[in-house]
């Protein structure tokens, strides 16, 4: 499957898609030295290290983007994020750690791409490759 979405910010990336319906925030949502979501979200307990993280949008404070910075220098970040809509602090987040990120897509994300299947993201061209796990 083949998805068309706006860029928010350039780059390619691929990998195993982490999927949740509840909107994230660095801060309170993500423990920067494991990668994993902290408790009192969906997703508590999976690690987000080196996935294409799928969400519908961030909550967020500018301090979560301080968060996922710290993140990203610990090796403990996403490879790419794709969400329904980006909110300010999460397109920040994006554009400052460079990370590829794409919104406004032409179905829900959050909707069609399930955890554990392999995406293919090309935000510069804003399209995803969505391949159903086995």
């Amino acid at each position: 499957m083949i998805i068309q979405g706006k860029t928010v910010n350039a780059g390619v990336a691929e990998g195993e898609a982490i999927v949740t319906q509840m909107p994230f925030n660095f801060i309170l949502d993500l423990d920067v030295h494991s990668g994993k979501v902290k408790s009192g979200h969906e997703l508590k307990g999976q690690e987000l290290t080196n996935k294409i993280f799928v969400f519908p949008t961030g909550r967020g404070s500018t301090w979560g983007a301080l968060m996922a910075y710290e993140s990203l220098l610990r090796g403990t970040f996403c490879k790419g994020m794709v969400c329904t809509e980006a909110e300010p602090v999460i397109g920040a987040v994006a554009i400052m750690l460079d990370v590829p990120m794409l919104h406004r897509l032409t179905v829900n994300p959050v909707e069609v791409i399930k955890t554990g299947d392999y995406v293919r993201m090309d935000a510069t061209k804003g399209v995803v490759e969505v391949i159903k796990r086995v």
